[in-house]
């Protein structure tokens, strides 16, 4: 293999490391799932039993009330932020939270602080992260029917944060990890790539000079980084092992029916959670052969054949047997949905069998849906991710039918929209009017990572580093996360001149695996 160059350890660091801990963990997730159906091994209601009443006291970061979630002081790492858009819907978020209320008031333990968010991905499954927040998707909003399946998959949720199972969700977050920087690995590699080492004085500098071909792999990668936002969180966040997916099932059954709603909810929550687990395999093998055509596309820019040759084994043996697993995870090492749904019918005969008759209630839910607000940002998000498709397929009249559709007054401003007609744009080899997109979002408080870091790559092209620097700033405090636009802020410090805090941060990189090594090449190119 050729020696190694600063943008190939770039993709080393973040491919090979991912594909190697990957196959390990499927190992260590088959070996963990062991043990019969959790709803056999006791008599009573779940939440009523000893080993739930352990968790009802509790005095951490989690204690408290108030809905006010913040990961400001927090050092979160990168595979574990949110990768989707928030959308910005009074009206949808008040709903929700109403129902987070009633189901944690069923919850006789200590208060704990949980907050929703709707997210723009069109998936089903809303997800629960460790610092409380309980993100839901459009995808749930557009397939529901009822405010009896949202209590039943929000009170799901919370049962993951009561019962603290993401103390115990090392696996999990190694699937996510892999996938965020396999979605990351372009981008790294075509910025490092194009940052050169260069004398200024008696001292050295990183220089970024953005090149024709960076650019193109880099917006390449902004389409397919924009399906895999719509994947990603609820994919790997809600693949739980066995015991804790069928304890969240119990004890969310358990408050959502002590809260008034219906039990017969369930197994239509979990007819369509098989729905789309049976689709989902397809738009991640799409996801895949996007992204390997562009990390190819990278390897050949770089004249590193050898080393493309080398790397591409280990991508379609690692890489590819991971994604593939992922994507029948739910499947094959966890109960699947209708195995699920027979204990929770067991169970419920058991445990409720004067409340089983109690009618699914579709009114409030259908007035909410008709709210005028509610009915157009559902309309424009859902042409977006049409749009967002069919760019992935490379079909740009249709992509560019799709934005006209998502254009509306309420949503001009948001994130994923603006996104979507960034891309388009930018496939259209339109720069000026893609940037101009960029110009108009109005809510960069609610952006996905890969959306700042096609802002900060923007004004790396327009040597802008302070604009940079302020992005990265402001990407730090909303998501909780110094490791994220390591790389991307010593670059942008040390083209300002600000040589020691560029040196500061390469050495504060060091504490990060996931790009230790490049940091370590970018700091032997100035010291």
């Amino acid at each position: 293999m050729k020696k190694l160059t600063l943008a190939s350890v770039v993709i080393v660091s973040f491919v090979l490391g991912g594909c190697q801990s990957t196959i390990e963990g499927i190992g260590k997730s088959m070996g963990d799932l062991v043990g019969g159906p959790v709803h056999e091994g006791f008599a009573g209601k779940f939440i009523e039993q000893g080993n739930v009443d352990e968790f009802k006291q509790r005095d951490d970061a989690l204690t408290g009330e108030g809905r006010l979630i913040s990961y400001s002081g927090l050092d979160i790492p990168a595979d574990q932020i949110r990768q989707s858009h928030v959308v910005d819907s009074p009206e949808l978020e008040a709903y929700l939270n109403n129902i987070l209320d009633n189901i944690l008031l069923q919850w006789s333990g200590t208060p704990v602080n949980v907050q929703i968010q709707v997210v723009h991905s069109q998936t089903f499954a809303p997800y629960a992260d460790a610092y409380g927040m309980i993100s839901v998707p459009l995808g749930a909003i557009n397939n529901v029917e009822s405010e009896d399946e949202l209590a039943l998959l929000i009170a799901h949720e919370a049962s993951h944060i009561l019962l603290r199972h993401h103390e115990r969700d090392a696996i999990v977050q190694q699937d996510k990890k892999n996938v965020e920087m396999l979605a990351t690995a372009v981008i790294a590699a075509n910025v490092v790539r194009d940052t050169k080492m260069t004398k200024v004085g008696g001292s050295r500098k990183l220089t970024y000079m953005a090149s024709a071909q960076g650019q193109d792999n880099i917006s390449k990668a902004a389409i397919y980084n924009a399906v895999i936002q719509t994947l990603s969180d609820s994919v790997w966040s809600t693949a739980w092992q066995r015991t804790q997916e069928g304890e969240a099932d119990l004890l969310g059954f358990d408050m959502a029916v002590a809260a008034g709603y219906s039990p017969r909810a369930n197994a239509h929550v979990l007819q369509r959670l098989a729905d789309f687990q049976g689709k989902q395999d397809n738009v991640l093998s799409v996801f895949w052969a996007q992204k390997k055509e562009a990390l190819s596309a990278a390897f050949d820019d770089m004249n590193l054949n050898a080393m493309a040759d080398e790397l591409n084994g280990a991508l379609m043996g690692g890489l590819t047997s991971g994604l593939s697993f992922a994507a029948n995870k739910f499947q094959k090492l966890h109960n699947s949905p209708e195995d699920r749904d027979k204990a929770v019918r067991d169970y419920a005969r058991r445990e409720y069998q004067f409340d089983i008759r109690r009618r699914v209630n579709k009114t409030s839910w259908a007035g909410l849906k008709a709210n005028q607000q509610v009915v157009a940002l559902l309309k424009s998000y859902n042409a977006a991710f049409s749009a967002s498709n069919a760019l992935a397929e490379n079909d740009l009249e249709a992509a560019a039918l799709y934005v006209k559709q998502s254009r509306n007054a309420q949503t001009s401003g948001h994130p994923y929209i603006r996104e979507v007609m960034y891309n388009l744009r930018m496939a259209q080899g339109n720069r000026a009017k893609a940037e101009q997109n960029l110009a108009l979002i109005t809510q960069w408080k609610n952006a996905s990572p890969s959306l700042f870091e096609t802002k900060i790559q923007h004004d790396f092209e327009h040597h802008d580093y302070a604009s940079a620097l302020e992005s990265i700033t402001q990407a730090e405090k909303i998501f909780g996360s110094s490791s994220k636009f390591i790389v991307q802020k010593a670059v942008a410090l040390s083209n300002l001149s600000k040589q020691e805090e560029a040196v500061a941060e390469l050495d504060k990189c060091m504490e990060y695996d996931e790009v230790k090594a490049t940091c370590e090449a970018m700091k032997a190119q100035i010291s």
